[in-house]
């Protein structure tokens, strides 16, 4: 999207994804004091302007995301970490083995089924589905 910008336009979202300042971002951008005091407003209104500072505070949100490799990995140097307590290290090798799916569930279930066709016949008289 910052392609469809011109270079003070994109320097403008920049600053202002920075600072939230629009004034100060405009000037920062090389809009003159005169028009930044009267029209900064008017540049975040701009529909490709406010796309590209949607598009900057999105890619910063998933850059502080961690990845599962990440997460596997500090938990790993937890658990090799000799310096922590047993308890600690134990808790991270039982949070790597519950991501990696290491630990399998065991479901027993038991199902009962009855016929509401079969109840009805039998209720009037008739013989039920299984007889």
């Amino acid at each position: 999207m910052s392609k469809k910008l011109n270079i003070r336009q994109r320097k403008f979202a920049e600053f202002y994804f920075a600072s939230g300042n629009t004034v100060q971002s405009a000037i920062k951008a090389g809009y003159s004091k005169n028009y930044a005091n009267a029209n900064a407003c008017k540049l975040l209104e701009n529909v490709r302007v406010a796309e590209y500072i949607k598009e900057l505070i999105e890619k910063a949100q998933d850059d502080r995301i961690l990845t599962a490799k990440d997460r596997q990995a500090m938990l790993s140097d937890i658990a090799k970490n000799e310096g922590l307590l047993t308890a600690d290290r134990i808790r991270a090798i039982d949070t790597l083995n519950k991501m990696t799916g290491e630990y399998t569930m065991k479901v027993d279930t038991t199902v009962k089924t009855s016929s509401k066709l079969d109840d009805v016949f039998k209720q009037i008289g008739g013989e039920g589905l299984d007889e």
